[in-house]
């Protein structure tokens, strides 16, 4: 029996709770009733619902604790593998299937911040990345770029590793909210658009300084946390950069479609998922970091730019067309997804 690990059903939704929950989802659709579960802590109270994956309330530990002691108690009574979709893993239980989406905190330790939290958090997750490769664990990442540097850092035979991308279709499920522009005082098709973090490899000084150098382009961009707080009280003489603060799913539809570009000039990526959904969105042209994952992902149909050359300029040099915008899209699907883990699982 498989258990999966739902303590990403409790967290605000990221890029890897995305996956997460949206292979759940397909993977409800082939399964066979009861023959998978769900485990969640006892206080979760969201409405996830499924058909044929039993969800389970077990232990009231919170965070990272209940996944340690919780679920590891509940895999031993029932002697159940388990899917571990977030990088981590129980350190006593080492059964079953875990997803590793990138090991950017083993390549590049120096793109994350050096409080003390961070140093001890990127210390304990290299000690899972050892665990989990020493392990006789399948492994499933989302990349061809993720499982060479997995082979190459932590010589894993390329056999157990198995690639599951990531996919799009969840942004079908999002309605657009075109009152943004009026409210933003935008134009359609006269700004640039990026989702923005302040950690540092998701690189905000890139576009700070595409805004220094390119006066007569307008660079919007949006994103909770001290983002907003920090382009208001920093880069108020900034005339073209606008922060919108945490915009809605439905905002940041319309924001992506109506965009002259969106920007995503990451330092290192296991996937890339934001310019995918740009794409789903209507976006009209992307302009991605010159990296190997792009690449892979999104071949020729980009603009490149060299993330760690500050003295930028935001030129689109390549137009997406209709054709290939689908041709991006049609590679990648939640279905797709989860059938070759579902095939992993059973096969």
């Amino acid at each position: 029996m498989y258990v999966i690990d739902g303590i990403y059903l409790t967290k605000r939704i990221t890029g890897i709770q995305r996956y997460a929950i949206e292979i759940t989802k397909e993977l409800d659709k082939i399964v066979e009733k009861d023959s998978i579960q769900l485990l969640v802590p006892e206080y979760y109270e969201g409405d996830f619902s499924l058909e044929n994956i039993r969800i389970i309330k077990y232990g009231n530990k919170t965070g990272r604790l209940w996944e340690q002691v919780d679920l590891v108690k509940y895999l031993k009574n029932n002697d159940a593998q388990g899917i571990f979709f977030e990088n981590t893993i129980p350190v006593t239980y080492r059964k079953g299937i875990v997803v590793v989406h990138d090991i950017s905190l083993k390549v590049n330790p120096n793109l994350f911040n050096k409080n003390l939290n961070d140093i001890c958090s990127i210390l304990w997750r290299r000690y899972l990345y050892k665990l989990i490769f020493r392990s006789s664990m399948k492994i499933v990442t989302v990349s061809e770029f993720s499982k060479s540097e997995i082979m190459k850092y932590y010589h894993v035979d390329d056999d157990r590793i198995t690639v599951i991308n990531n996919a799009w279709q969840h942004m079908l499920c999002v309605d657009y909210d075109e009152t943004i522009l009026e409210r933003a005082d935008l134009a359609e098709g006269q700004y640039y658009f990026s989702l923005a973090t302040m950690a540092p490899n998701k690189n905000f000084k890139w576009i700070v300084n595409a805004a220094k150098n390119n006066p007569e382009e307008c660079f919007v961009v949006a994103g909770g946390g001290k983002l907003k707080q920090v382009v208001d009280e920093e880069y108020t003489s900034l005339s073209n950069l606008k922060c919108l603060g945490y915009v809605t799913d439905e905002e940041a539809k319309s924001l992506m479609k109506n965009c002259k570009a969106f920007i995503f000039p990451t330092l290192y990526e296991g996937f890339g998922i934001p310019p995918l959904e740009a794409l789903a969105s209507g976006a009209r042209n992307i302009v991605l970091s010159d990296i190997p994952c792009m690449h892979e992902i999104y071949g020729e149909h980009a603009t490149y730019i060299d993330p760690f050359d500050y003295r930028c300029s935001c030129k689109i040099t390549k137009t997406i067309s209709e054709r290939e915008r689908k041709e991006i899209l049609d590679r990648y699907g939640w279905n797709r997804s989860s059938q070759f883990l579902y095939n992993l699982m059973f096969g």
